[in-house]
């Protein structure tokens, strides 16, 4: 069976993420929900695009700032060895164990972890649009959608008007477990669409040149910015 992380990864995980200012990826459990939602996507996701929404500040001057190079490269491996594993750990067949942390009464919530998952699907809309509307593979996204809105600001969103109890929480966590194995296999069909007879991968948009302005504003080259890894002030 493929291990889970190492609590003493999720807590240095934690302490990286917790220095985002309002992040949209808070913590370790979150970036759980939300490499899970990418590791069923079968568009292939580049880490290059995925690592700039784990650092990015909701407000402004707030995103992930690395001291040295030495701390930026720690953050990456901790990062990237969680996605390895939530792959390897889907692929396996094995049964998924997402990361839930648990609060000062000991009960595992679940809303960060499918937080991230809902974040997940947002860098692909119009492939997750498509499950939304499936009327079988949609259900598998149903209790996780649940546990994301259920303590939305908007109550309107929210799909219980009483607090959920523990057994049914219980009962929504598997039934996302459930959910997240049921989607990676059925999405997996869908893979040749992004990958040709010859297994390269498939751009989405135009390659971009290393001495090229970097597409995320900074003003800085790409190679010397998004292209060359996580970035350090």
């Amino acid at each position: 069976m493929v291990k889970s992380m190492a609590e003493q990864d999720i807590d240095l995980l934690d302490g990286f993420l917790g220095r985002v200012k309002n992040g949209v990826v808070p913590n370790a459990e979150a970036l759980d929900g939300f490499f899970a939602a990418l590791a069923c996507c079968p568009d292939l996701i580049m880490p290059s695009e995925f690592m700039a929404v784990i650092q990015k500040s909701e407000e402004k001057d707030g995103d992930l700032i690395f001291e040295n190079m030495g701390e930026a490269e720690h953050f990456t491996n901790l990062v990237m060895g969680h996605w390895n594993a939530v792959n390897e750990q889907l692929n396996s067949g094995d049964i998924y164990l997402p990361v839930l942390i648990e609060d000062e009464n000991g009960t595992a919530q679940a809303n960060d972890w499918a937080k991230g998952f809902v974040l997940g699907t947002r860098l692909r809309p119009e492939i997750w649009a498509d499950v939304f509307d499936d009327e079988e593979q949609g259900g598998a996204l149903v209790p996780i959608f649940a546990l994301a809105h259920e303590n939305d600001s908007d109550p309107e969103m929210r799909p219980y008007k009483e607090p959920i109890s523990h057994e049914l929480r219980e009962e929504l966590i598997i039934g996302a477990t459930a959910g997240v194995m049921r989607l990676h296999i059925a999405m997996l069909h869908l893979r040749d669409t992004y990958l040709p007879q010859n297994n390269t991968f498939v751009r989405s948009g135009p390659k971009i040149g290393r001495n090229e302005s970097c597409p995320c504003g900074s003003g800085k080259k790409y190679k010397k910015c998004c292209g060359s890894g996580p970035t350090i002030h």
